[in-house]
């Protein structure tokens, strides 16, 4: 009989700490005596404001979560969304050993930090995959189609047909469009895209020309990526590497009649050179699910142009993207713990730390 623990669950606004409570009942059942459950943040408008801030500086800006100060010394795992797991949350976590958050950004945990102290890390690949890439398309679409200025046209009375692109309002098919990172969302992007009958440009240094080929999409360098494309979709991770991929540059060298959609990070493009671009109309238009301060401050030179189309960082945000990922994750536990092949471990290199082996055995018996 395994040994049983004590797991501690932290939801938000978002996915609430009773739907990890049920997924960890669910799948963890028979290693967990005792589950303790709160929330970081219920408010839906102060969620997003301190989780990007935390996106934007890690969660050291943070303090630690009472539930944590109060009951965290007998627990040995720890599952949450944006909860901040931070150095200092550490020490009021003496047993814990594994942390897992369902989402794939791992801005809010100390990964360094719980590598060090023999933690094992969790998060969730590819949760909202589906509702991103569907979305993706969306803006695509209601960017080049000004699908969403003729809503807003015929909501305040007016029967518009003109519009900053009218001369070349275009049909997607044959037209070629560059996805820029290629994981999970990207081929997605690109799988869906296919009906359309477009021709699908890749850019992304880490996947080989072989994979992209693979799924019937074209390997480029970024240049060649920026100027052949009709329509560029962001899909890659912000790194300090990759911060304002989308420069001055890079804009430069686009079609007058191209787009450019980001539903991935802000940091990824240039603000200023992309207002300036979309200003002086040297691209046609762009989609924005992303931001660089949200919400987007009420002054922002975005809500004067018009040929962009902003929408309030809705593009992972379903039904199904909420509810599947603590299931997600708590399955994927389960699975290491009996053995199984997990798909989700972030800091594998914990799995040789003697501590953690010990501790592991324990848990199996």
């Amino acid at each position: 009989m395994s040994k049983k623990m004590k797991i501690m669950v932290i939801g938000d606004a978002m996915i609430p700490g009773k739907d990890f409570e049920s997924a960890a009942k669910k799948y963890l059942s028979d290693y967990v005596e005792e589950i303790i459950t709160g929330d970081w943040e219920n408010n839906w408008d102060n969620l997003q404001r301190r989780r990007l801030e935390v996106e934007k500086k890690g969660p050291e800006i943070e303090e630690v979560v009472p539930l944590i100060k109060e009951k965290g010394q007998d627990v040995s795992m720890l599952f949450g969304l944006f909860v901040p797991i931070s150095k200092e949350t550490f020490n009021y976590l003496p047993k814990v050993k594994i942390i897992g958050v369902s989402r794939a950004g791992l801005e809010n945990v100390n990964v360094k930090e719980a590598t060090q102290r023999g933690v094992l890390v969790f998060n969730v690949q590819g949760r909202n995959a589906e509702a991103v890439s569907d979305f993706a398309i969306g803006l695509l679409l209601a960017e080049c189609r000004n699908i969403a200025r003729a809503h807003y046209a015929i909501k305040n009375g007016q029967w518009r047909k003109e519009f900053s692109n009218s001369d070349w309002i275009p049909e997607l098919k044959g037209k070629t469009v560059g996805i820029i990172g290629f994981g999970y969302i990207g081929r997605l992007v690109a799988k869906k895209l296919s009906g359309f009958e477009v021709r699908r440009l890749v850019y992304d240094p880490y996947v080989s020309e072989e994979e992209i080929r693979e799924c019937g999409c074209i390997p480029v360098d970024k240049e060649t990526l920026f100027k052949e494309s009709d329509f560029i979709t962001l899909h890659a991770r912000l790194t300090e590497e990759n911060k304002n991929l989308v420069g001055k540059y890079e804009i430069s060298l686009m079609k007058p009649t191209a787009y450019i959609i980001n539903t991935a990070r802000a940091g990824l493009i240039d603000k200023e050179a992309l207002i300036e671009a979309l200003k002086t109309k040297r691209i046609a238009g762009a989609a924005l699910d992303v931001f660089w301060e949200e919400p987007i401050p009420s002054d922002s030179e975005l809500l004067e142009l018009d040929n962009v189309t902003l929408t309030s960082h809705l593009a992972g945000t379903t039904k199904e993207a909420l509810t599947r990922s603590p299931e997600l994750l708590m399955e994927d536990v389960k699975k290491f713990i009996e053995g199984q092949k997990a798909r989700f471990i972030v800091n594998p290199e914990v799995l040789e730390n003697q501590e953690f082996k010990k501790w592991l055995e324990g848990v199996k018996k």
